[in-house]
């Protein structure tokens, strides 16, 4: 099959887990003629380049806007016509576009949303959506719903906002298959009323790098138990419960330190620098920033517990890279990550929202080392049999392949 992958950041050489990149690579790996259509972005060496192939996969990278879009347009009017399209991401400034084409020249798409709560328009709070409102009247699918939206419209700007509103969701619309990354999304996408025939797909990862990544252990310093955050300094991934949690942590275990894994953001940092002078567990914070992924992989093997208290994932990739290097986790008991973490089999899961219950989760870990070595072991299992890229990769040729015949 000749197939189109259409993202936002899209495959690259560094980001190994990105979804884009997995499928695109696994699809490649398989024989099938693989082309990927990103967003270009001079700052950000991994989106650079305007021509690669990685592993087999021709990369291409266009002006990151909506129709019409003229680098888009020469991409897709001068490559090789696709069997099929794949679509993915919530915010997907290339789909509609892309869409439209495909459409004039009868090729069929799939759309892959990765997480409906991302989309501004379905809520109010993309940190904390499971505190808000969903709003499934919201997104406009088709030109009828953009018209009569367009009537009661006071000013330009909520015309361009109707417009973004449009092209952001008619791609899914016109999708003749929906791919969702978990049955929660599929779930959700019913909800906003969407009626296409839908496979539940999940994410999984290059496990590979992990096995063969040498076992070292990090240079910390500092006594243990480790206890390890990985994720933005933002509300949604929870960075403020993992701090809550160490009080009652250290109240068990005196010599627990709490390592953060995490980009620079300035303004959460000063936060976090605040919670902790609050809490006065100052000593037992250490920020690592960002670090390699030879790092990250040892973080998880070595650490005596993983805390994921997120308030929202659209899958969850971390958690497959935590559980495949054999991380102890804790997780917050929420819609997708709770149809990946198995209660007492391959981590634990902790009530949304709640440092307390994270906390009594650790430290039943760090009381119990066969409850520990069990979760190692689960979480292992889990990825090679449950998320093994050989089982999803012929799903998705399965569906591929019946979408196409039936267009």
């Amino acid at each position: 099959m000749q197939i189109l992958i259409v993202g936002l950041g899209g495959v690259t050489a560094t980001f190994r887990n990105w979804p884009e990149r997995i499928v695109a690579l696994g699809l490649a790996q398989r024989g099938h003629a693989v082309r990927a259509i990103g967003t270009h972005d001079p700052k950000r060496p991994a989106l650079a380049a305007r021509h690669e192939i990685i592993e087999g996969v021709t990369v291409q990278r266009v002006h990151s806007g909506y129709a019409p879009n003229r680098e888009l347009q020469q991409a897709l009017e001068h490559g090789p016509r696709p069997d099929l399209i794949h679509f993915m991401h919530p915010r997907n400034v290339l789909a509609a576009q892309t869409s439209a084409w495909a459409k004039q020249h009868k090729i069929p798409t799939v759309y892959t949303w990765l997480g409906p709560y991302h989309d501004a328009y379905l809520v109010d709070d993309r940190e904390r959506p499971f505190e808000t409102t969903i709003h499934y009247q919201r997104p406009i699918w088709t030109k009828q719903q953009f018209w009569q939206r367009l009537k009661s419209a006071r000013s330009w700007r909520t015309i361009r906002d109707h417009l973004r509103n449009w092209r952001l969701h008619r791609p899914l619309w016109e999708a003749d298959q929906l791919i969702p990354c978990s049955q929660f999304e599929a779930d959700e996408l019913k909800r906003m009323g969407l009626q296409q025939e839908s496979s539940v797909i999940p994410l999984w990862i290059d496990d590979s790098a992990i096995q063969t990544t040498p076992v070292v252990l990090p240079d910390l310093k500092v006594s243990r138990p480790w206890i390890l955050f990985v994720g933005q300094l933002t509300p949604r991934k929870g960075y403020d419960l993992a701090l809550r949690a160490m009080p009652a942590i250290l109240q068990q275990y005196p010599n627990a330190n709490l390592l953060m894994v995490s980009g620079i953001n300035h303004a959460e940092r000063a936060e976090v620098d605040r919670i902790a002078q609050e809490l006065n567990i100052q000593p037992q914070i250490h920020f690592l920033g960002r670090v390699d992924d030879a790092t990250l992989v040892n973080l998880f093997r070595h650490c005596d517990v993983y805390l994921t208290p997120t308030r929202y994932e659209g899958f969850g990739l971390t958690l497959l890279e935590a559980m495949a290097a054999g991380a102890p986790l804790v997780a917050s008991d929420i819609p997708v990550v709770n149809e990946i973490v198995r209660h007492g089999e391959n981590g634990l899961l902790a009530p949304y929202n709640n440092p307390e219950a994270l906390a009594a989760a650790a430290n039943l870990i760090l009381g119990q080392p066969r409850l520990a070595a069990k979760l190692r072991s689960g979480g292992q299992q889990t990825c090679e049999v449950w998320y093994n890229p050989a089982r999803w990769t012929t799903a998705l040729e399965q569906v591929y392949t019946r979408v196409i015949n039936e267009h």
